[in-house]
């Protein structure tokens, strides 16, 4: 069965920087050495990019979960860690991406092939070759890679359609989009018996395509989500042109009609402004002098009929089942169609920080009883390119302990000389002997 996935949540993770190395010069005729530790490479990002090759947010359906590859560790000589290969995740043309947690657009993917960068890869630490300084020209440390991203975003999708046809249900809608083109919609005598948008392709004839989308049936309080609601109200933002079809046999037209484009307009008041042609269908079920009757009649009502009457462009009469005014429905499509321009810019939001904001240095100090817990993984994953048999590397990470409060917050938990700090898995002695 053919599902139609248009909104999930995900996660991204963009890939963690490589560890620096630290390594020396052993060359020949070179007895002095040197550090020659190399950096290491840069995490991968995650950037989404829009194909027409997909329809639906179906394959996020079942795997929610993306990460970038990680940077190489530095390699000795000065060689650079290989950077970790950035993560392309594709996305159907016309997708939003927005952040779960500020509900803030990221980006509006629109075109095929339009990219956007939505985490960035931690840096490489830098290994003991470019850590010299002149104070010190023979450093024994390196630096851990930069932490990677992680996001929860959620993609929606507004499908990318030139005309869309709109009607509340069983008005006819799959019908008339399967005369309009060769799309073969399935087709039941019951409510809601579409239950995703039905695309086709209509050509002028100066061979000009435009994308026709078959929304499923709207009803009254679909705008606040009754029925199908926002679920397929979304998909008609992205339309130039609304054909609102309706079964002109209905003893409730005028009602039928207004019900539509009211939820248009307290859905967003810019798609009631949508030029609408009105195809009033099943002509062949009455006499034509009837038919035509019925057409003059809401001509002559549009005031009263539709909420925004100045968007009702035409109003004709017709039939599906007998292609009856459906050359004329045609010309005025492409009459209005080709009055609006396309979207065709890519929206990103300029201030999107979070897409560069790398975890922090935070850290946790607890304790019980005489034994004090620090955590924290950047803490960590200093500790863990630390080698704590060299007294200068200890002495280097000590000040970064300083520096980052660690220090401070052990003393004021009680630490005193002689107990016990675990850091990660590794357990030190408070006191003089390390610190």
């Amino acid at each position: 069965m053919n599902q139609f996935v248009d909104q999930v949540r995900i996660k991204i993770f963009s890939g963690n920087g490589g560890n620096g190395m630290v390594a020396w010069r052993r060359e020949k005729y070179e007895p002095l050495g040197g550090p020659a530790g190399g950096t290491g490479g840069r995490g991968g990002h995650v950037i989404f990019e829009a194909t027409s090759d997909m329809s639906t947010l179906l394959d996020f359906r079942y795997r929610t979960e993306f990460k970038a590859f990680d940077g190489e560790k530095g390699g000795p000589k000065n060689r650079h860690g290989k950077d970790g290969k950035d993560l392309i995740i594709k996305v159907p043309a016309g997708t939003l991406i927005l952040d779960s947690k500020s509900g803030r657009l990221i980006a509006d993917l629109t075109l095929s092939g339009s990219r956007a960068m939505v985490a960035e890869g931690g840096r490489g630490g830098r290994g003991n070759f470019d850590m010299v300084t002149p104070s010190n020209r023979a450093p024994h440390h390196c630096e851990p890679g930069e932490l990677g991203i992680e996001r929860e975003l959620e993609l929606t999708l507004k499908m990318l359609a030139d005309i869309g046809l709109i009607g509340l249900p069983n008005a006819g809608k799959s019908t008339l989009l399967s005369v309009l083109t060769k799309a073969r919609p399935k087709i039941a005598d019951y409510p809601f018996s579409t239950l995703s948008p039905n695309l086709g392709v209509i050509k002028n004839p100066e061979g000009h395509g435009y994308v026709i989308a078959d929304i499923p049936g709207l009803i009254s309080g679909a705008s606040q989500g009754v029925g199908l609601g926002h679920t397929f109200l979304r998909h008609v933002e992205r339309t130039r042109v609304l054909v609102h079809l309706a079964d002109m046999t209905s003893p409730t037209l005028a009602e039928d009609l207004s019900v539509i484009t009211n939820e248009l307009l307290l859905y967003d008041k810019n798609l009631a402004k949508l030029p609408q042609i009105v195809f009033l269908n099943k002509s062949d079920l009455l006499l034509e002098e009837e038919a035509e009757a019925i057409a003059e009649e809401i001509r002559k009502n549009k005031e009263k009929i539709f909420p925004q009457a100045e968007s009702i462009r035409e109003i004709i009469a017709g039939s599906c089942a007998t292609t009856g005014g459906i050359q004329q429905l045609k010309n005025l499509v492409f009459q209005y169609a080709s009055q609006i321009p396309e979207q065709q810019e890519l929206l990103v939001e300029l201030d999107d920080q979070a897409a560069y904001q790398h975890p922090d240095n935070g850290f946790n100090v607890s304790r019980h009883k005489n034994i004090f817990y620090v955590s924290g993984e950047r803490l960590e994953r200093i500790l863990s390119v630390t080698n704590l048999r060299s007294p200068e590397a200890l002495q280097h990470f000590y000040h970064i302990l300083r520096a980052m409060g660690v220090i401070d917050a052990l003393q004021q938990e009680g630490a005193e000389p002689g107990s016990e700090v675990i850091i990660g898995k590794t357990s030190f002695s408070y006191g003089e002997e390390m610190f």
